[in-house]
């Protein structure tokens, strides 16, 4: 057996008694079928991503852990444990894999006592030719349906589909019949295949190392905080607030706080931010808390004599009252003091009319307390400094943490429960005006925690409602809010104190950072640890002072002495809105009409199947060809296989519904195989591919071979003799006229007998322009793409070959007259990079670099001769923001045939033949492809309605048709542009999301009264005399102008003859434009003549 340098494999038959091993096989196993009733075991390396069979489980690590050696051999004795990795593959799966594949698919429902009563039934079973153990698809729909009680159920008739199609998954070789070792098989690889898949939708990386910026703070920094367009906003104890811009991190402004005792440096304590009222509040050692503009750094108002200092703030307001907040702040007491403001606006007008100190008008904290727009609270809480504090609106409590281990988080009310008794007594609650009298919390208004060390930091999520608390113990807690006995989780691995966390909803996600700076991302799911960032990978170096989490540009905020930001590494879509279906590029796409699913490759070699008709991830399977990217992709013709093909000059044989590797192909060269093709010959089945090696390849598509590796067949002899002299970019059959044609570098199509193997003909196409020929070093003489029309059939009359190239250009051939161009034109000036036609024939799709696309119709184009002009063009539209690489046609899955276009977007979008835009392969909502009103249409994608020139088509037609506005010499307005009412609401309805956002958008509320605008004073204005028009200078000569113009040194006489060449000559029925540009020109002229005298 041959070995080759990438992989070594070995070959070793299993029987229907090995069913459990199936199950229970070393990393090194995957069964490829030999016959309906054996299949075969290929042993690989370890680093075989594709050949390796992974088994179920998940630790606190995502380590996967593998049977030995005894255990593997102990597996031959037990058919079918109970229990053990098999178990765990079917009844023990996690509840988040469960919860992401939760499907109504068959497979999602078996469980292992469905396999144990399953295998009783393959044992005893005989099919009609005799052989045990093997079911046939009418017998396997009958057993699965007992099985799963499927005919109780109202929806059998769409279940019934599924098995056969289900049957037609695992029977890849088209043998009609299948053996119990194959079912497990299959099934074994689709679930270690979602796990696969769930545990790289969880892989975590940052870009490392941390960008780092100098600050302009000179003393400690001690709160970062993100404004509502994503800005950075950092202050320090010395009072200086600076503003960053997040994307390049370049200071904006900065301002220092101006001291309002100039007698003595205030020393900061904390900051928040208050995006309501566009201000910031300062806490200070004085006991004060100071509010300012934060447009222009003045100061507003200040609150004195609070009772002690308070060292950490925080500023809540409310999202469906944006007037309500919360005030609350933190002291050195372990107290909680909590300012409820009903009408924030009403409140801060009332504080800035208090007696100014310094200055400032400045409110006693006594008097604030007892007006009446606004509740005071002072809580005895914690026995020690409270760390932080926050509000929690889902829990309707203010949630604090101190050191103090008795009350290292408390969850308490803001303002307490009233008695009801006094309640009744007296219906006006009285307000607490001495705030020295600190009141305790009654035990049933807090849920105290206690926590060993204490807490220096938490975070609360409502998604999931858990409590995440981290300390000096330095371990993080997962608490349910509700239970204060025992968290629910513990999270080990920081080896310094906890300092800051945050949970991320939306990735499932909890970040740690611990003092030794060291980041841990956890899954928010079942806690495992995701990721792991050091001091040597971020580099970021000094003291941490202030973490902050920005979900917007998901990033990470450090503050030391420096800003360091350290980024999550995302997708490369031109869109952070955009949604994606790949993390890279789009290569290939596919369309099975057996499954009704689609199958998608990207540049990482990544295989990703969808339901067509709703557009949702089915499964996927990552690194098809290694680290080399898949080039090329067809079905063949039976439609259960796919065949890619790679850069590593490779091609491999899937049954791509469970990621098994069949066969692997190999053509004798590493070069990259650019396209692939499917052909039948005379009842033979054959996979032809070609490549950067100029040659064709041919392999034998075969079900019976028993090895796994396979050789191509002797090249052609006319080929290797009279074949491409450069690399051979594109490749295309028709099966009526058993005719191959290739496309190279050079801008040379050939094309071949598949009966004989001799070239039929071979051509190129013509320069349009003689004087500028094609350059092959550029590229421009490239054909990119061929099609035949193979319904056209054998006819000598019309054209059956579409080339795509070169430069762009789009040809249409005729074969049977040595190469004739029956036409060519040019779908767009970005150059046509891709071409394809529908089943019928009769529409041509081209797609260019740009993302446009065009639709042709082709039915009658160049069948009795030649054309001189292009197509008729049925449709065109922007798809994507980036080069169109691969295009299908959908036909049969709905009403009307549908187009998939893929593109270095990384996105896949299905569009009907008008253009109209159903929706992106892996966006959220669902959508029924048999129900147009379930498609996206009208709307657009979010990154081709945000490019500047995709205007609506309505909006650029009213432009195009509006009237040119004319101005007389009274500079009145003569125009017959006139909309209704109606008509203007119609041109708005119809115009895109973007119109409508504005049309819809409320009117902007002032919270802050009159502006200073309003209270303006106005006088009238004295009658302006008419116009009197613009002067008439027709009947002036420009020359006649310089009269009036005294030059030093020049008589007029010699400066007309000077300038009478410059002076233009116009004619009696000049217009005044003509004349007053004549008479400037003149003017610059006699400048020019002054400035050199």
């Amino acid at each position: 057996m041959a070995q080759s340098s990438e992989k070594r494999y070995s070959i070793r038959p299993l029987t229907a008694s090995d069913a459990s091993e199936m199950f229970r096989s070393t990393p090194g196993t995957r069964c490829s079928s030999k016959r309906p009733g054996t299949a075969l075991g290929v042993s690989t390396d370890m680093e075989s991503r594709r050949q390796s069979v992974k088994i179920s489980g998940l630790d606190s690590q995502l380590n996967r852990s593998y049977l030995t050696d005894d255990d593997a051999a102990s597996a031959h004795t037990a058919p079918m444990p109970p229990s053990g990795r098999m178990s765990s593959l079917f009844s023990n799966r996690s509840a988040s894999m469960a919860s992401q594949y939760k499907s109504n698919r068959i497979e999602d429902r078996i469980n292992l006592d469905h396999m144990q009563s399953l295998k009783k039934h393959f044992d005893t079973a005989v099919t009609e030719d005799g052989e045990e153990g093997m079911l046939s698809m009418k017998l396997f729909i009958h057993v699965m349906s007992q099985l799963l009680n499927l005919p109780d159920e109202p929806e059998f008739t769409q279940k019934e589909p599924q098995l056969r199609a289900l049957f037609m998954k695992i029977d890849s070789g088209s043998h009609g019949q299948i053996a119990w070792d194959a079912f497990c098989t299959y099934m074994q690889l689709e679930l270690t295949e979602k796990e696969d898949s769930y545990s790289r939708a969880r892989e975590v990386c940052f870009e490392t190392p941390a960008t780092t910026k100098t600050t302009p703070h000179r003393d400690t920094l001690h709160r970062v905080c993100v404004l509502p367009d994503h800005s950075y906003v950092t202050a320090s104890q010395d009072g200086v607030v600076a503003f960053w811009n997040p994307a390049t991190l370049q200071i904006k402004r900065t301002r220092q706080n101006p001291d309002l005792n100039k007698s003595k440096q205030k020393w900061i304590t904390d900051f928040a931010m208050m995006p309501n009222t566009n201000r910031f509040i300062l806490s200070t050692g004085d006991r004060e808390l100071q509010f300012y503009e934060t447009s222009t750094f003045e100061p507003y108002c200040q609150i004195s004599g609070l009772e002690s200092v308070p060292l950490k703030m925080s500023f809540w307001n409310s999202s469906r009252n944006p007037e309500e907040s919360i005030l609350m702040y933190g002291d050195n007491l372990g107290c909680v003091n909590v300012l409820v403001i009903p009408n924030t606006t009403l409140a801060f007008r009332r504080w800035k009319q208090e007696p100014k100190v310094d200055g400032v008008p400045t409110a006693n904290i006594e008097k604030v307390a007892s007006m009446a727009d606004v509740r005071y609270a002072r809580w005895e809480v914690h026995g020690d400094w409270v760390v932080e504090l926050k509000y929690e609106d889902a829990l309707r409590s203010v949630v604090s943490c101190s050191n103090d281990p008795a009350t290292g988080v408390v969850i308490g009310n803001v303002i307490g429960s009233t008695n009801v008794e006094s309640a009744l007594k007296d219906t006006s609650i009285k307000r607490c005006v001495q705030t020295s009298n600190v009141r305790k919390r009654l035990s049933a208004d807090q849920t105290v925690f206690y926590v060993y060390k204490g807490v220096k930091t938490f975070t609360y999520s409502k998604s999931y409602n858990i409590l995440v608390t981290g300390g000096m113990d330095r371990l993080v807690r997962i608490w349910n809010p509700y239970v204060n006995t025992k968290p629910t989780a513990i999270l080990r691995g920081h080896n310094a104190p906890i300092f800051y966390l945050v949970i991320c909803d939306r990735e499932q996600r909890i970040y740690s950072i611990s003092t030794d700076k060291t980041i841990k991302v956890w899954d928010a799911q079942d806690h495992s640890q995701l990721c792991t960032i050091g001091m040597k990978s971020h580099m970021i170096v000094g003291e941490m002072t202030a973490v902050l989490y920005n979900p917007y540009t998901k990033a990470l905020a450090i503050t030391t002495d420096c800003l360091s930001v350290l980024s999550l590494k995302e997708s490369r879509s031109s869109s952070a809105d955009a949604t994606q279906s790949h993390m890279d590029p789009i290569y290939c796409i596919k369309y099975s009409p057996h499954f009704k699913q689609i199958v998608t490759a990207c540049s990482s070699g990544m295989v990703k199947v969808w339901d067509a008709e709703t557009g949702q991830h089915i499964f996927e399977y990552s690194n098809a060809h290694g680290t080399s990217a898949i080039t090329s992709m067809i079905f063949d013709s039976s439609g259960r296989r796919l065949v890619t093909g790679g850069r590593d000059g490779m091609l491999r044989i899937w049954n791509y519904n469970n990621g098994q590797c069949l066969r692997l192909l190999k053509k004798g060269s590493t070069d990259e195989v650019t396209c692939i093709v499917h052909v039948t010959v005379s009842k033979n089945k054959y996979i032809v591919c070609v490549g950067w090696d100029r040659r064709i390849n041919v392999f034998n598509d075969t079900t019976e071979s028993i090895h796994h590796e396979q050789q191509a067949l002797p090249h052609w002899t006319e080929d290797e003799v009279r074949g491409h002299k450069e690399d051979i970019l594109a490749v295309t059959a028709n099966s009526v006229t058993n005719h191959l044609a290739t496309s190279s570098y050079d801008g040379e199509i050939i094309v071949w007998s598949l009966v004989s193997g001799h070239i039929f003909c071979r051509f190129k196409a013509p320069a349009p322009d003689p004087k500028k020929p094609f350059s092959d070093i550029e590229g421009d003489a490239a054909v990119n793409s061929l099609v035949f029309l193979v319904n056209r059939g054998a006819t000598r009359k019309a054209a059956t070959l579409i080339a795509c190239g070169p430069s762009g250009y789009v040809h249409f051939w005729n074969v049977y007259k040595g190469g004739k161009v029956m036409a060519f034109f040019l779908p767009s000036p970005d150059g046509t990079c891709l071409i394809a036609v529908n089943s019928s024939n009769n529409v041509l799709a081209t797609g260019d670099s740009q993302g446009n696309v065009k639709l042709y119709n082709i039915s009658d184009y160049c069948l009795e001769g030649t054309e001189k002009s292009p197509p008729p063009v049925l449709s065109q539209w922007k798809a994507h923001t980036s080069t169109i690489r691969c295009f299908e046609f959908i036909s049969g899955l709905s009403s009307s045939e549908l187009l998939l276009t893929g593109s270095e977007d990384c996105s896949v979008r299905i569009w009907t033949g008008k253009g109209h835009y159903v929706g992106t392969l892996g966006q959220s909502a669902k959508w029924d492809i048999n129900d147009p009103e379930s498609f996206a249409h009208p709307r657009v994608p979010r990154d081709i309605l945000s490019e500047p020139l995709t205007i609506p088509d309505q909006v650029k037609k009213s432009i195009d048709q509006s009237p040119i506005i004319e101005y007389t010499a009274d500079y009145c307005l003569k125009s017959d542009f006139k909309f209704s009412e109606s008509e203007l609401d119609a041109e708005v309805d119809g115009t895109g999301a973007r119109l409508r956002h504005v049309k819809h958008k409320p009117d902007p509320k002032s919270h802050d009264g009159p502006s200073m605008y309003h209270s303006l004073p106005c006088f009238e204005l004295t009658d302006i005399p008419p116009s009197r028009g613009a002067p008439d200078i027709g009947s002036l000569d420009p020359l006649s102008i310089l009269d009036a113009v005294e030059i030093e040194s020049i008589h007029t006489e010699d400066l007309q003859a000077t300038l009478k060449p410059f002076t233009p000559k116009l004619g009696k029925k000049s217009s005044t434009g003509d004349q007053m540009a004549a008479a400037l020109k003149v003017f610059q002229v006699a400048g020019t003549l002054k400035r050199m005298i």
